[in-house]
């Protein structure tokens, strides 16, 4: 009896399946199986899957979405533990034996999930989101309950490939809701999130393919792929008890709607994206009050500049959404130049942990002057010193002032 059952469904994946097959042949715990369920493909699918099969099992359905397919596979398990793993992605070899082992140690624990390497279509290592790694940093190993962070979105990375479930659990939260096409890992998660424990291990253990961020918003700033999630969120917070509701009902639908408008801004389908910030206000006035405009703007404007290493296309999203705001919010004549500020000011930050004081320097001269209320702050104080001084000279100052206020009187 195998101890893991590795679900792989797939739809015209066939350019990446032998890949993704490989990196599970090449795992270090050895005690599972693979069931491929086939969603309907047109491409060459089962050929590619031939060579494979005294190794797998294969089974081809009329295509009904992942979430019936992966459904499908789970009514196929043995394993007490459940892998998912999307046909597109790989898996680094220790994964599953690094998340069994934490399954074993933990029996409190129902799902244990990591960081994720973002990975393109050729398979090599690339920035998304305006991130190289899917996952927040953490020193040690997190077992918590993770209900309330998913009030703000699926936080189990790396699209559900990370994931590793006990059986159990996922029937009694009673697998994934076909109804829902976007979202319907976030909602399965979310289930299983109340009935114990999860396990974040800090470390990449996969890599993530996608596909550029145009099609990722293209398919979650729809107006159905904003109804799909608030149904998510009706779904899991409709029960609580008035307080708790109150409390991560507002949190989770403006959270989701902000996304939504903040895809369609950069998308330029502005209209829409007027009328997602206008449900934001409804729903919490707070949302869309000018200085959290403002900062809503800057992190989108980072990530584009992180994906894409242009100042020039952050700068004209934060243009274009300041120009396109709902006649309800409105900006001080000031926020435009503030937030390209802000903007440099972050990079400044950036490059100075990198040790790149040329950089901090320029970025700086952009951003000072357009922000110097921002000489108040500490941080942005002390990294001027560095960046004109140099890192070495300010550390031996540091050390001499040091000794200076800790010599004992004469």
């Amino acid at each position: 009896m195998p101890r893991v059952s590795i679900i792989i469904p797939t739809y015209n994946s066939a350019k990446f399946l032998q890949a993704t097959l490989e990196s599970v042949f090449q795992q270090t715990f050895q005690e599972y199986e693979i069931i491929v369920i086939d969603d309907g493909s047109t491409d060459n699918t089962r050929e590619v899957l031939s060579p494979y099969k005294s190794r797998i099992r294969y089974l081809y359905q009329e295509n009904q979405e992942r979430s019936v397919a992966r459904n499908y596979g789970l009514s196929l398990a043995q394993g007490e533990l459940i892998a998912f793993l999307d046909s597109d992605d790989l898996w680094l070899p220790h994964k599953l034996e690094r998340q069994v082992q934490v399954m074993n140690e933990h029996p409190e624990v129902v799902l244990v999930f990591s960081q994720a390497l973002y990975i393109d279509s050729e398979g090599t290592p690339t920035a998304f989101c305006g991130e190289w790694l899917d996952g927040k940093p953490a020193n040690d190993i997190e077992i918590r309950s993770f209900f309330e962070d998913f009030a703000q979105g699926n936080v189990v990375y790396g699209g559900g490939s990370t994931a590793l479930v006990r059986k159990e659990v996922i029937e009694k939260a009673g697998g994934f809701d076909p109804a829902i096409t976007h979202g319907e890992d976030w909602d399965l998660w979310w289930r299983i999130s109340t009935l114990g424990p999860f396990a974040y291990i800090p470390e990449p253990l996969i890599y993530y393919r996608v596909f550029g961020w145009k099609k990722l918003l293209q398919r979650q700033s729809t107006e159905r792929a904003l109804q799909e999630h608030l149904y998510v969120i009706e779904k899991n917070l409709g029960h609580l008890p008035p307080e708790a509701k109150q409390r991560l009902y507002p949190l989770a639908q403006c959270h989701m709607t902000v996304l939504a408008a903040l895809g369609s801004y950069q998308l330029e389908e502005f209209e829409r994206a007027q009328k997602f910030l206008k449900k934001v206000g409804e729903i919490d006035p707070s949302w869309t009050s000018p200085e959290r405009i403002l900062w809503l703007a800057v992190d989108r404007a980072k990530i584009i500049e992180r994906d894409t290493g242009s100042y020039e296309e952050a700068i004209a999203f934060i243009r274009n959404m300041f120009q396109h705001l709902p006649s309800e919010i409105q900006m001080p004549a000031s926020s435009l130049q503030k937030a390209i500020g802000w903007l440099y000011i972050s990079g400044a930050f950036e490059q100075h942990a990198r040790g790149n004081l040329k950089k901090v320097r320029q970025y700086l001269l952009q951003g000072i002057p357009r922000v110097p209320q921002a000489l108040s702050n500490r941080g942005v104080v002390s990294m001027i010193i560095q960046a004109l001084l140099g890192r070495s000279f300010t550390h031996s100052l540091r050390n001499v002032m040091g000794k200076k206020v800790n010599q004992p009187y004469a």
